[in-house]
């Protein structure tokens, strides 16, 4: 048998090739309900597909959009943003630090995860002493020190060093006192505004100052603007070293106990439509005079205070806030916790729980069976990023319920 002639090679037939369908192209409507339930990350890196898709994701009504969506996504499951203050060094007997590290960290975390998510950090060298309470406005973050504001979007990784003030200068050599700051929404323009306090003089026996004013700085997307004093008068002072409380276009602040007068049975607030000042009762039971007994927060779109009533008991008020500037007619007692100090209620949760926290800790409350639990403790969770299960001279932790967006601060 002739292997040779056995083996014959096969040859190739040219097939007529079968017509490619035409892939359908999506219409701008689908492809912005898609994008709009993508996580921040991932739309920016979709920017670069297309011209289609970069516009569509450029356009204000699209971060709006997603920001709403983002929102309703936390509501079962909230979204934290955790910041840790650590001190460069420990100097015993202060009132509060003035070593915080320069190194401003993000951190995202939900309940359950394994780790808490590293977003975004940026390091200020020496620029500041102290940092005080952030405050939190549609995924923006403004962080208050003893010398400037930073804005920032940890999402987009944007950050805004604000322009230094001359209204807070009270002559050579005199430092500038007051460290009074909020963020919020304005509902009639979309702009979102920063608000600082300032002394307009200092009084000379007690070094305090005296007739405070506030300025505001509009947040135009690119970057620019500067300040301008807001011409309505405060009916009292706010307290100074705190961070505003912002709820559907009003900020809200303690009042001053260190007044001629005594300060009236309410909070200070201020309308960023309008820019101008008001009073908000305080529930009956809350003295406002009394140091350290109650802390005021924003949940789920209304006004919040925690009582402490007792050294066991904390009470829980909420007080709902239109933004025409209608308010509930009386605060609504929500639970009594039964723990030790004040805290911050972070979140309701299902099946008649609240998420609450303290500087190192989150705990859940369970209100149908008024059992308190601590879930985790803040300062062993891993962390992104580090091998240390432990952080070098912790002061606090700073815990936010946070809703990440595209909400542009910078070019």
């Amino acid at each position: 048998m002739d292997l040779k002639a056995s083996k014959k090679r096969k040859r190739k037939t040219n097939t007529p090739e079968e017509p490619v369908e035409p892939v359908p192209e999506l219409s701008d409507e689908i492809v912005h309900d898609i994008l709009i339930r993508l996580p921040v990350t991932t739309i920016l890196q979709c920017k670069a597909v297309c011209k289609a898709w970069r516009a569509i994701i450029s356009d204000p009504l699209f971060t709006r959009a997603h920001l709403r969506w983002s929102a309703s996504r936390c509501e079962q499951n909230p979204c934290l943003i955790v910041t840790p203050h650590t001190l460069d060094r420990v100097i015993r007997g202060e009132d509060w630090p003035t070593t915080f590290s320069n190194h401003i960290r993000f951190y995202q975390w939900q309940q359950d995860a394994s780790m808490a998510t590293l977003m975004h950090e940026k390091d200020f060298g020496n620029e500041f002493r102290s940092v005080y309470f952030f405050a939190h406005c549609d995924g923006l973050v403004l962080a208050p020190t003893d010398t400037r504001l930073y804005l920032f979007n940890p999402a987009t990784r944007e950050s805004l060093t604000l322009p230094d003030s001359n209204r807070d200068y009270l002559g050579p050599g005199v430092e500038p006192r007051c460290c009074c700051a909020a963020l919020g929404l304005d509902p009639r323009t979309g702009m979102y505004k920063v608000v600082r306090a300032f002394y307009r003089s200092m009084d000379p026996d007690t070094t305090m100052g005296r007739n405070m004013g506030m300025e505001i700085f509009t947040i135009s997307g690119n970057g620019g603007g500067s300040w301008r004093e807001i011409m309505d008068d405060l009916p009292y002072p706010a307290a100074n070293f705190s961070t505003g409380v912002t709820v559907n276009g009003f900020l809200f602040w303690r009042v001053s106990k260190h007044h001629r007068e005594r300060p009236p049975w309410g909070l200070l607030h201020l309308s960023l439509a309008d820019e101008t000042f008001g009073i908000t009762r305080l529930p009956d039971s809350v003295d406002p005079v009394l140091p350290n007994t109650f802390a005021l927060d924003e949940l789920h779109g209304e006004l919040c205070i925690s009582e402490l009533t007792s050294e066991e008991f904390v009470t829980i008020w909420t007080l709902p806030i239109q933004e025409d500037g209608a308010q509930g007619q009386y605060w609504e007692q929500r639970c009594v916790v039964r723990v030790c100090g004040l805290f911050h209620p972070v979140a309701f949760l299902p099946d008649d729980q609240i998420m609450l926290a303290t500087g190192y800790t989150i705990s859940i409350y369970d209100m149908a069976t008024a059992k308190l639990t601590t879930e985790y403790q803040m300062g062993r969770l891993k962390y992104q990023g580090r091998r240390a299960r432990t952080w070098k001279n912790i002061f606090i932790f700073n815990i936010q319920r946070y809703t990440e967006s595209l909400v542009r601060i910078s070019v």
